[in-house]
């Protein structure tokens, strides 16, 4: 990603696709959807939000977020720690 662009727009644009994805979800369960078409839309929901992870990683590490690029090799290690705690 180019780290001299900023992706605000993108970032809730995916936000709104995961929502709409989890909508459907949910949607898909209660009317007894096929099993495999609704864990497709889980597997989408999962692929947008690792996007929305990288689009926001790539923010923070350019100052685009909060306007304070990561910098400091401390302050890198705790962002990639708090990444691979969640995945």
């Amino acid at each position: 990603m180019n780290k001299n662009i900023c992706h605000p727009e993108k970032i809730v644009s995916q936000l709104h696709r995961i929502e709409g994805q989890v909508r459907a979800v949910e949607k898909m369960y209660n009317e007894k959807r096929d099993v495999e078409d609704i864990i497709r839309v889980v597997m989408a929901a999962r692929a947008s939000l690792d996007s929305v992870t990288r689009l926001l990683v790539d923010d923070k590490v350019s100052g685009c977020y909060d306007k304070s690029k990561v910098v400091k090799k401390k302050e890198l290690l705790k962002l990639i720690d708090v990444f691979f705690n969640i995945t």
